[in-house]
């Protein structure tokens, strides 16, 4: 519950616009790194992202990432990749790395002026051991699985810089691997373009 607290007194920090929010006017392509934390929960993708039915569990992720993301053309897309290292801390510890494509949306006219960017991630993610999480909610689960993320990007005083909330999840993506398996975090982070 104090996660969820500070989550949403996170959320309702008003945070003034900074350039980095402004309207794409550059097409150049950029190199980012980040850092990120988050907690695991017994939920499915759907409950995760549920304030009234989410369950967080004792398992805890810290991650550092690259990115790089290239604009399509003129239009307010962007298509990139990130390579994780994650630690996972708590009833377990191992290692994660997870290997996404992404595709980002700026929008030119954010309903809220701090929101910088939506974007969705798809790839493969190994962990160094199979976890106990993922067997207790599925039964049963894997070292390699499909990972993908929901991200909302926001932006912060600092030029270059930006803070976000993700949803990071593993899955088989409908049974196309065995046996079954799979996780979510909810998790927040902070990313600086280079």
């Amino acid at each position: 519950m104090l996660f969820l607290a500070v989550v949403v007194s996170l959320a309702l920090v008003p945070l003034p616009r900074s350039p980095a929010a402004q309207p794409l006017q550059h097409v150049n392509a950029t190199w980012s790194f980040g850092s990120f934390a988050g907690v695991m929960t017994d939920d499915r993708a759907s409950e995760a992202l549920n304030p009234t039915r989410v369950r967080f569990v004792d398992q805890y992720l810290f991650g550092v990432m690259l990115g790089y993301d290239q604009p399509l053309g003129q239009s307010r897309l962007s298509l990139g990749f990130e390579l994780q290292a994650v630690l996972h801390v708590g009833d377990q510890d191992f290692y994660e790395i997870a290997l996404p494509l992404t595709l980002r949306y700026r929008p030119q006219d954010s309903w809220w002026d701090v929101f910088d960017s939506f974007a969705f991630g798809l790839g493969g993610s190994h962990y160094s051991q199979i976890s106990d999480l993922e067997r207790e909610v599925y039964g049963e689960s894997r070292r390699n699985l499909f990972y993908w993320f929901l991200e909302a990007e926001f932006a912060t005083n600092e030029p270059g810089e930006t803070l976000f909330a993700r949803l990071h999840h593993r899955s088989n993506a409908f049974g196309t691997l065995r046996p079954n398996g799979g996780s979510n975090a909810l998790v927040f982070g902070i990313r600086r373009t280079f």
